[in-house]
């Protein structure tokens, strides 16, 4: 078993606390993405990539050597010609604050994402990996929004956390909505992976994600062209994970928020399972939240990888 990193330290196990934890900013050089601004980290159990160009979103997930993220085949671009072209999907592509979903004079999932952070800080060693940026969405005229972000982990721990502080700035009330598109991939998501959440309501977003329903928790094989499905979920616990047990590995997203868009695509290529806390559903359910002038709102996020057997305990 491996023991507690502060304590290797102490002892004199260690000389260099980045032989556990690590954190260096460092810039794409190369094809499409090149000249796009990346935070690559570890905590001795999870390596991951934020990318500093796109409000610190995080970009890709491995735990313990495992893939835990979708990356869609776009991958990282540095331009944005429009949203099917470049989405990149990603760990979490973080969707508003002006829009998510289809919003009539936004563009799609709104424009947050392709706001540049600004590092306050970044730190990592004996006590783990974090990072402090600000991402300022403001127009002349218009809106003065700063969303504070923290993204943290202890050393050899499972678990990334996310704080989001969204402040006003200006002298009028603002309207906001956010929506955290959390994406995962093969292998976890596989034929067999079963998505579980303690659910107070369900409902499809389409005629045929209804039709798909009694399937809406289960994993199946990819097809080729395959229709998405999408559905709306309030949860008691603010909680949803997806459970591979062939592998022996479970995803959970735990959030402040109670309401997630589950999204589904079984198409060959393009397979993924969303599963997003947000603060309102989409098209005709959408509505804003409000923040006063100098008001703030604090939302949090928790992506926990773990390995488990069929009994549910840790191997």
């Amino acid at each position: 078993m491996i023991g507690n990193a502060a304590s290797a330290f102490a002892d004199g196990k260690i000389g260099n606390a980045e032989q556990v934890c690590s954190a260096r900013r460092v810039q794409a050089l190369d094809g499409r993405g090149a000249g796009t601004r990346l935070v690559c980290a570890s905590n001795g159990r999870l390596n991951f990539v934020l990318s500093e160009s796109n409000a610190l979103d995080i970009l890709q997930l491995w735990h313990r050597g495992t893939n835990v993220g979708f990356l869609s085949k776009n991958g990282l671009r540095a331009d944005d010609p429009d949203f099917l072209r470049s989405f990149p999907a990603g760990m979490l592509y973080t969707c508003g604050l002006d829009a998510i979903g289809a919003v009539e004079g936004h563009p799609p999932h709104g424009r947050f994402h392709s706001i540049p952070a600004e590092i306050r800080e970044l730190s990592a060693g004996a006590d783990g990996v974090r990072v402090v940026a600000d991402i300022r969405d403001t127009a002349l005229f218009g809106q003065n929004l700063v969303v504070t972000r923290t993204i943290e982990c202890a050393p050899l721990s499972d678990e990334i956390r996310l704080t989001d502080r969204i402040s006003n700035r200006a002298f009028t009330a603002a309207r906001y909505c956010i929506l955290y598109h959390v994406n995962v991939g093969w292998p976890i998501v596989d034929a067999g992976a079963r998505i579980v959440g303690d659910f107070v309501s369900s409902r499809p977003r389409t005629p045929w994600a209804e039709h798909e329903m009694a399937r809406m928790l289960e994993m199946e094989d990819p097809v080729p062209g395959a229709e998405e499905t999408c559905y709306f979920h309030e949860t008691r616990d603010g909680a949803m994970s997806v459970e591979n047990a062939r592998i022996g590995k479970r995803f959970t997203v735990r959030s402040s928020l109670r309401k997630f868009v589950q999204w589904k695509s079984r198409a060959s290529g393009d397979y993924v399972l969303g599963l997003e806390p947000c603060t309102s559903h989409l098209d005709g359910e959408l509505t804003y939240s409000t923040l006063a002038p100098g008001a703030s709102e604090t939302h949090t996020l928790s992506l926990t990888t773990e390995d488990f057997t069929t009994e549910g305990t840790r191997p």
